[in-house]
């Protein structure tokens, strides 16, 4: 059937608008499509629409300014904002310009399609009611949908609409005593006070069908001349989707308030995060730099083999908060999702979950041609690790694992744990034949913090909020399937689409990165960074230079070239890293550079790259990765491969 209305759809990721605009002109909606705040305004200045749906975080202006426009020059067109990243504060001003609804971020197409039709259909009864008030003044006062019009209780006439809400026909009420038929009286309550002195109520009850069955009503009662006489006329209202529209809003401030726990984690963890790695940095690489110089029979080379372990996993428990709370903020690279599940199977952590599991076999299943996901390798790796050590801790004595990939092509919407978009996918899949997961803990087992382990044995319970993290933010979803013989969670990641396939990479042996003499300057505001950057760098062969302060880095390259700049992000006080290259480069426009830092925003490391700087080195960094950096920044052909 024909849908004569027509919806502007705000937002600017590209791919969401097309689905959305695949799914509403399916059901007969006329779409037109604005991916910034100013090709709305155009929009709205040349047609009016029934409804808008705006997203809220637009790359020129907020999805409430827009609102706000809307509710300035277009007072009938209904609004719905949409958003990915919910907070207390963007609802609470939403409400303010008058927005019908708030959704969250996927969303599934019923919910959409239902809240859109409702908030149009809430528009045109508005405006009806407006268009008619002089006609029916004094009976809208008194009434919202089914009437009643009675004299000592007993019930004189009715409208259709309060027999369909009840169930009954006309004839069956009239003459009767009819608050004992429609209402429990016991559930009477009286709710706010109301301004009208002519009107009783409002009231709240429980409304009694002819069947037998009860809903939530509101009415009021008020005096009035009928037929000569001095009778009283309420008005009943059915408020069982007002009581469902409470349990979803009070759902919504739940997860509202979870959004704002996240952010103050977010901002306790990027407050400490900057320090602790710089404080772990030592933990990590001290050790490393005395276990290379000493001999393999070192009597305490076990316990340096440990400490250096123990500050990689504090650094690790870090990682796991900031990307719980800010994201994965690393950048992303066109990566082979076998390579680095191969990788991870060849690593000391799957070893040590292997001794701690040893009859536990995991069996990897990765198809030939897999296509290539733009991903940060380092979020990607510690969510395959998270899923299998999950699998492992589930199945506890006997039992498989499988670790699978494949490429998918979906021409329809997926409905799985979460609605799955249409689109070419690569799906990492980890199955095991556990006692599976309990529909109570399957709705929470991506919450922070949530977990059935046992503390201090298993981890933090940050796992599986991680993956979350992590495949959302690479633009992917989830689908979790689990019964009494075992559980599978599947990875969807949007294939690039460069048609080529990468081979899995070896690592090169950190001979290969030595240095030749190059000079490189180490800029960090902590004397143990520079002292700890310094070490490395001549044990790879490069001649370093130190200075304290992005300032000083900038005067330093006026006189003196280098062959690299290493740059801490983060420095207090003064400029930043990012900064510091900017002023660098007016002078030396082809000056080569590699970031470091505890922690970085997701802008910092965008607007790094914008700067040229295709290295990002994550403190507390080892030899290898630092050697690795410094190479391809300075060599990146010699890292090519054919395709």
């Amino acid at each position: 059937m024909q849908n004569l209305h027509s919806v502007l759809l705000v937002d600017d990721e590209v791919r969401f608008c097309s689905s959305l605009e695949f799914l509403l002109e399916s059901e007969g909606y006329q779409v037109a499509i604005a991916n910034t705040g100013q090709e709305a305004e155009v929009l709205l200045e040349e047609q009016n629409f029934s409804a808008a749906l705006v997203d809220i975080n637009l790359p020129d202006i907020s999805g409430n300014q827009i609102a706000a426009h809307l509710g300035q020059h277009h007072p009938d067109t209904a609004i719905i904002i949409m958003t990915g990243n919910a907070t207390v504060d963007n609802a609470v001003e939403s409400l303010r310009q008058g927005v019908y609804d708030y959704l969250r971020k996927p969303c599934s197409p019923q919910r959409l399609l239902r809240t859109l039709a409702q908030a149009i259909s809430h528009k045109q009864l508005s405006r009806d009611l407006h268009n008619s008030e002089k006609r029916f003044r004094q009976l809208a006062q008194a009434t919202w949908e089914g009437i009643i019009i009675y004299e000592r209780g007993e019930l004189l006439q009715t409208n259709t609409q309060l027999c369909t809400m009840f169930g009954y026909q006309a004839e069956e009420l009239l003459g009767q005593q009819i608050f004992d038929i429609l209402l429990d009286r016991s559930s009477i309550r009286a709710m706010e006070h109301h301004a009208d002195p002519e009107t009783i109520g409002p009231f709240e009850a429980r409304g009694i069908r002819k069947d037998g069955s009860t809903f939530p009503v509101e009415f009021r009662v008020k005096h009035i001349d009928f037929r000569g006489r001095q009778v009283q006329v309420a008005s009943i209202r059915d408020v069982t989707e007002n009581e469902l529209a409470l349990q979803q809003k009070m759902a919504l401030m739940e997860k509202l308030a979870d959004a704002k726990r996240m952010e103050s984690l977010g901002l306790m963890a990027s407050s400490v995060a900057h320090d602790l790695n710089n404080i772990m940095a030592g933990i990590v690489t001290y050790p490393e730099l005395l276990l290379m110089d000493l001999g393999p029979d070192f009597k305490q080379r076990e316990e340096l083999m440990m400490i250096r372990e123990a500050g990689k996993r504090a650094a690790a428990v870090v990682n796991d908060l900031l990307t719980v709370a800010r994201g994965a903020t690393c950048k992303k690279e066109l990566q082979n999702a076998n390579a680095l599940i191969t990788e991870y199977l060849n690593s000391v952590e799957f070893r040590e979950m292997g001794q701690r599991y040893p009859d536990v076999k995991v069996t990897p299943y990765l198809e030939g041609k897999l296509k290539l996901i733009n991903c940060s390798a380092i979020h990607l790796s510690k969510s395959i690790m998270n899923l299998v050590n999950n699998a492992a801790e589930a199945i506890q004595k006997t039992g498989q694992i499988i670790v699978a990939t494949k490429n998918i092509h979906l021409t329809s919407a997926h409905q799985g744990y979460e609605t799955i978009e249409p689109g070419d996918y690569i799906v990492i899949s980890v199955e095991d034949d556990g006692p599976g997961i309990s529909r109570t803990d399957i709705e929470q087992i991506f919450s922070p913090f949530y977990s059935k382990k046992m503390m201090g044995r298993s981890g933090t319970g940050l796992g599986l909020a991680v993956v979350w993290n992590t495949v959302h933010d690479h633009g992917g979803y989830i689908d979790v399937v689990s019964s009494s013989k075992g559980s599978m969670f599947a990875l969807y990641f949007p294939a690039s689409k460069s048609g080529s396939y990468l081979p899995i990479k070896q690592n090169p042996a950190t001979q290969h990165f030595q240095g030749k003499g190059e000079s490189i300057l180490v800029v960090d505001d902590q004397k143990s960074q520079r002292e700890i950057a310094s070490r490395l760098l001549r044990r790879l062969g490069y001649n370093p230079i130190t200075v304290a302060s992005g300032e000083e880095a900038v005067e330093f390259t006026k006189s003196t070239p280098v062959d690299l700049v290493i740059l801490d992000m983060l420095m207090d006080p003064g400029m930043n890293g990012c900064e510091t290259f900017e002023k660098i480069l007016h002078h030396r426009p082809q000056q080569k550079a590699v970031i470091t830092s505890g922690y970085s925003s997701a802008q910092d490391i965008q607007r790094a790259m914008d700067l040229g700087i295709s290295q990002f080195v994550k403190k507390p960094y080892s030899l290898h990765e630092l050697a690795q950096a410094l190479k391809m920044e300075m060599h990146p052909n010699t890292f090519s491969e054919p395709t």
